[in-house]
């Protein structure tokens, strides 16, 4: 992405206006820095950026196909099962977001293939791109991570209070929260985003044509609110629903191991006093085997978010601590070549739930052979 606000360092993903707040220098930020630097040594080359965003774009618009067909997938396979369960309502949630946010994200790709940047379209591919595909793609990104969030938070609810979760856990209830969910994401984010960048014509040297392009809204309200919409996407849409589903699933996985655990072996207690004592031990089996799916559904659906936004969360703390590592910096190759990273592998967690459920989730699994099995063989 290229400049679009000279006169101010206030842009899509700068926060030099922290960088200036004596109070967030920490007294091993020099040394940090140094070392960055010194691993990173100069820019990429730009030849191989214009290589590794061109190989990465390619890349993500193939993860994109499966994404796609494999959300689709899930919609119809959940919609067969039906929502009774309220979770069913959830993972449905999931799957939208995740389907826009490949949209957007493989439009974020097309638009830095150079193929397409230098064909005959009346815009500049890559400064549209960032209202119509960078922003977009952040946000339902952030989308799914509370959906997740609310995900682990449920299936921690339905362990702890196994008696009250039908009350508690109401599809009803459940529908308020997606929508709420869906509308303190995108409202905030995209209203911010179409305020404070407008269309513009600019004049394109190599072209020699004027083409639609893109400009900050250099105003002191816009400056305020690019400001706090990256606040808001740092602590709120980022690094929150990371700590609620890291505590969540620990604390799933560790309960639902014990408490498998425990029924087994009361189960087998009690089989020595019962006489039915095969279909005791078999019902404590089953049991325990379910409550292991469970919890090792939940540790693959959070690994799998944890490892996607690794890459993220990484790059917020150096940009925020390091000021050559950002958009304007003398390290803005690497900035834009790790952000483009970051949302591929957001884009592969948007894309690899079908394959949890279709591998873990038995009654998935069956309805799904039982609706595309069928229409295969008619």
């Amino acid at each position: 992405m290229q400049n679009l606000n000279p006169q101010s360092n206030v842009n899509v993903l700068n926060c030099s206006s922290l960088s200036d707040n004596n109070s967030l220098t920490f007294s091993a930020k020099g040394v940090i820095s140094d070392n960055l630097i010194g691993f990173l040594n100069n820019d990429i080359p730009g030849w191989l950026f214009s290589l590794l965003m061109e190989v990465t774009s390619y890349a993500m618009i193939a993860v994109a196909v499966f994404g796609l067909v494999g959300n689709i997938f899930i919609l119809i396979t959940y919609s067969k099962i039906g929502f009774s369960d309220s979770i069913n309502i959830s993972y449905c949630a999931l799957s939208v977001s995740d389907i826009f946010c490949v949209v957007f994200m493989t439009w974020n790709g097309i638009c830095f293939i150079p193929a397409f940047a230098a064909s005959d379209i009346p815009f500049i591919s890559s400064q549209i791109v960032i209202p119509t595909g960078g922003f977009p793609s952040d946000t339902f990104s952030k989308t799914t991570a509370w959906i997740t969030a609310f995900i682990s938070l449920e299936r921690c609810m339905c362990v702890v209070f196994p008696l009250k979760i039908k009350s508690i856990a109401k599809a009803g209830r459940t529908v308020f929260v997606i929508i709420a969910i869906f509308t303190f994401t995108v409202l905030p984010l995209t209203s911010i985003s179409l305020y404070t960048y407008t269309f513009h014509p600019r004049f394109h040297a190599r072209k020699n044509k004027t083409l639609l392009g893109i400009k900050f809204r250099n105003t002191p309200l816009a400056r305020f609110l690019d400001n706090a919409r990256y606040m808001y996407t740092v602590v709120f849409m980022n690094f929150t629903p990371l700590a609620v589903i890291i505590l969540c699933s620990i604390f799933l996985a560790v309960h639902l191991k014990r408490s498998a655990s425990w029924r087994l072996e009361n189960s087998g207690d009690t089989r020595k006093k019962t006489e039915n004592s095969s279909t005791l031990d078999g019902r404590a089996q089953r049991r325990y085997e379910k409550d292991m799916r469970v919890a090792k559904t939940v540790l693959v659906i959070a690994l799998t978010f944890l490892a996607a936004g690794l890459v993220t969360n990484v790059k917020i703390i150096m940009a925020m601590n390091l000021p050559e590592f950002r958009q304007l910096g003398t390290l803005s190759k690497w900035f834009q070549f790790i952000s483009r990273l970051a949302f591929f592998l957001s884009m592969i967690n948007s894309s690899v739930n079908f394959f949890i459920y279709y591998k873990m989730g038995t009654k998935f699994k069956k309805t799904f052979h039982e609706i595309f099995f069928r229409i295969k063989s008619m």
